[in-house]
């Protein structure tokens, strides 16, 4: 009896050390989904669009990054913006527009951008963001009046006049059901008044009872030089991914849509 009962005991035992131990074992790795950060680039023009996609399984939230400048003068981060979104657990996409200085087809290609990001396998195109710098913050508000079902967070960096454009987009921000967070640096002065412009933006959302939050950065020293002062152009805070701006655009993003 004794011997059955300590055989009884030690089968017990076993049982109980292999179902602590026991684990399951199979990863993201496993189920073929990537360790890390993967980068799409698709030729366009003189430069690249780019998707990138977060470690993991997903699906995700998404954000569509709309750059600045005119012609083949790019403004804005591609590459670095959409990495910088995807490390943070959203997919997405810089799309680098035809090199003109109109602006004629320019919102045609942000919405194609729009479609392609949200209908990807990976997306959750219910939490979708879309932010832009100069020119391509002009296109992402003209974006938000156009399809304001889709769009459900809205960053402006340093908004572009466009000739009348801007104007005429704000005799339609009723539109927009999105959070708007816009952001200027007090030094945006160079090119255009881009602090009156941000703030031509912020007044006609709440005029029209939209959520809408200003953001003015002190001067940017555009130069590196210690110096604030007429040599520094505050539009280029918004050329790379960096402080103070970057972090109050991830609390936007993950607040409204993360």
């Amino acid at each position: 009896m004794d011997k059955i009962m300590s055989l009884l005991l030690s089968s017990l035992l076993l049982g109980l050390i292999i179902f602590f131990n026991c684990d399951d074992n199979s990863t993201d790795e496993d189920e073929g989904y990537p360790q890390e950060v993967t980068v799409e680039s698709f030729p366009d023009g003189s430069g690249f669009s780019y998707l990138c996609r977060p470690a993991g399984k997903g699906p995700f939230p998404v954000v569509l990054y709309n750059h600045g400048g005119l012609g083949e003068n790019v403004g804005g981060d591609l590459l670095g913006t959409s990495k910088a979104l995807a490390e943070e657990g959203y997919l997405a996409r810089a799309e680098k527009r035809r090199e003109t200085v109109s602006l004629s087809g320019h919102l045609d290609e942000v919405i194609t951008a729009l479609d392609d990001l949200q209908s990807h396998r990976d997306a959750i195109s219910d939490r979708t963001g879309i932010m832009g710098f100069s020119r391509g913050g002009l296109l992402t508000l003209q974006a938000s009046i156009l399809k304001p079902e889709r769009v459900h967070a809205v960053v402006l960096m340093a908004p572009a006049a466009g000739g009348n454009a801007l104007n005429e987009a704000l005799q339609q921000v009723s539109a927009i059901t999105a959070p708007v967070l816009i952001l200027v640096a007090e030094n945006d002065l160079y090119q255009d008044n881009h602090v009156q412009l941000a703030n031509d933006v912020y007044n006609a959302l709440l005029a029209q009872g939209k959520d809408a939050t200003l953001i003015v950065y002190p001067g940017y020293d555009a130069n590196g030089d210690g110096i604030i002062d007429q040599n520094d152009d505050g539009h280029e805070l918004f050329w790379k991914v960096q402080e103070p701006y970057w972090s109050d655009v991830l609390e936007f993003f993950d607040r409204v849509i993360g």
